[in-house]
């Protein structure tokens, strides 16, 4: 995927900000924070891409050369001399130190996740200039963090109601690639949906993952029809292709049909009965996932249930005494959110059906029910260095709203003995047993720590917490 050049990629406004500091400043440092909002807790995600994909595509000659013709005719000025000194001096890399807590971190809000620090004084301003794009962090973050939410609240709907958590790692699927603004963020936003569960209908992302995070194949789906490939039969000839899909994919462990492409009541009668039900629930035929795409959840799941208590569909009793069917699943698709699976599950469970039933996708709701607020993201500057060697320490407390209170002086993030964390400085006193929690990830052009994928996903089963 061709990225933009960074010297393209900042906010209108930042080319204006080179001579707006005190003339004696020479180094810069800003962190990044999620100050709070819908989550308590945040998965770190994402990093890693912004400094492959950005910070580790140099800057070219001609780069520079075509920002400054579009800065001057959008109208704002642009500090020609020190893009091309970048050019010369440090080949295109931009020279700032990023750090970064280890990607996939389970931590709380209001700590320091990331920090940026000029190293070059004669463009100290550089660390401020990167954060419209590594403020973008906040979309993989975000959701990587709902994901996490879900999977959080499934598996204590399958440790209440289920034997197992097996299926969980299945049950909330990426539905969201085409709902998605664009290829980057269908790729970005299914890469962190990944940190938390194994599947998705996104194969766009699966190529990312591999291309950032060196894992061939992160996620998984299953053979499944979708209206047009059913409707394409004609209305006469609903069932005819729902035996010609069964049969085709006989050999297949699971498959899924849509059924609501005229009456779902009628179709989850049909298969639930008779032949199909012979076949299915037979030793020859894979399970069959019943795909619900339209009207009232809850009420259509309640209806489908019926039915198949109707049909005396095959079931086992698992130790909660609710009931798990044999060879029957149901995935419901459209119009899925955290509260809409909450719903759908205690119905499900009140008519003695356990969550091991189910699986939900999700495509609007996780990939674009969410905004930089989500969970407050800000990337503010905290200290700036005088050619003197003070240390200036750099915040905002606005009187209208102290939520937006910044950190002042080189905050950071600390990591004890006890893995507990602490907000502090890097001038503090030492603590003994405590370290640094970030890690450089990236110095002028000198790639950092890096993670693959596996690590991101078990980082993220590990839970911090502060002092």
């Amino acid at each position: 995927m061709k990225q933009p050049s960074i010297v393209s990629t900042a906010d209108s406004y930042k080319y204006s900000q080179p001579s707006q500091y005190p003339l004696d400043v020479v180094s810069m440092y800003d962190y990044v924070e999620a100050r709070g909002g819908e989550y308590s807790k945040v998965v770190w995600d994402g990093m890693q891409y912004y400094v492959k994909a950005y910070l580790m595509n140099p800057i070219t000659f001609y780069d520079v050369e075509k920002a400054s013709r579009k800065a001057e005719k959008h109208g704002e000025p642009f500090d020609y001399d020190g893009w091309m000194y970048i050019v010369e001096k440090h080949k295109g890399f931009l020279p700032i130190r990023v750090k970064s807590i280890p990607e996939g971190s389970v931590v709380p809000t209001q700590i320091p996740l990331s920090t940026i620090e000029s190293t070059d004084k004669k463009v100290f301003w550089v660390a401020g200039f990167v954060e419209t794009l590594l403020m973008k962090v906040w979309y993989p973050t975000t959701i990587a963090s709902k994901s996490y939410a879900v999977r959080k609240m499934l598996e204590g709907y399958a440790e209440k109601y289920s034997d197992s958590l097996d299926g969980v790692a299945f049950q909330y699927h990426n539905f969201g690639d085409r709902g998605s603004s664009s290829v980057e963020s269908a790729a970005i936003g299914g890469m962190a949906h990944l940190t938390q569960f194994f599947g998705t209908d996104n194969f766009n992302c699966l190529d990312f993952i591999e291309d950032y995070y060196d894992v061939e194949c992160a996620g998984y789906s299953i053979v499944a029809s979708e209206h047009s490939t059913v409707t394409s039969w004609g209305k006469s000839y609903e069932f005819n292709m729902i035996e010609h899909h069964l049969e085709t994919h006989k050999a297949r462990p699971i498959i899924a049909c849509v059924l609501d492409s005229y009456d779902i009541y009628n179709a989850t009668r049909k298969v639930t009965s008779g032949e199909f039900k012979r076949k299915i629930e037979s030793d020859d035929y894979p399970t069959f996932v019943m795909r619900p795409d339209s009207g009232d959840a809850v009420e259509v799941v309640t209806g489908m249930l019926e039915i198949c208590n109707q049909n005396n569909v095959a079931y086992t009793i698992n130790s909660k005494e609710l009931k798990v069917m044999k060879k029957y699943r149901i995935i419901y698709g459209d119009g899925i959110s955290p509260a809409v699976i909450a719903k759908i599950l205690d119905v499900a469970i009140s008519m003695g059906y356990a969550p091991d039933n189910f699986a939900f996708g999700s495509g609007g709701d996780l990939m674009q029910n969410v905004n930089r607020d989500t969970c407050k993201f800000a990337i503010k500057c905290s200290n700036v260095i005088l050619a003197d060697g003070t240390m200036r320490e750099v915040f905002k407390d606005p009187i209208t709203d102290s939520g937006k209170k910044s950190k002042k002086g080189r905050v950071t993030t600390f990591i004890n003995k006890d893995g507990d964390l602490r907000v502090g400085s890097l001038d503090d006193e030492t603590i003994a047993g405590e370290r640094e929690f970030l890690e450089v990830v990236y110095d002028t052009g000198v790639l950092g720590k890096t993670y693959n994928f596996d690590e991101v996903r078990a980082n993220s089963r590990k839970e911090y917490k502060l002092c």
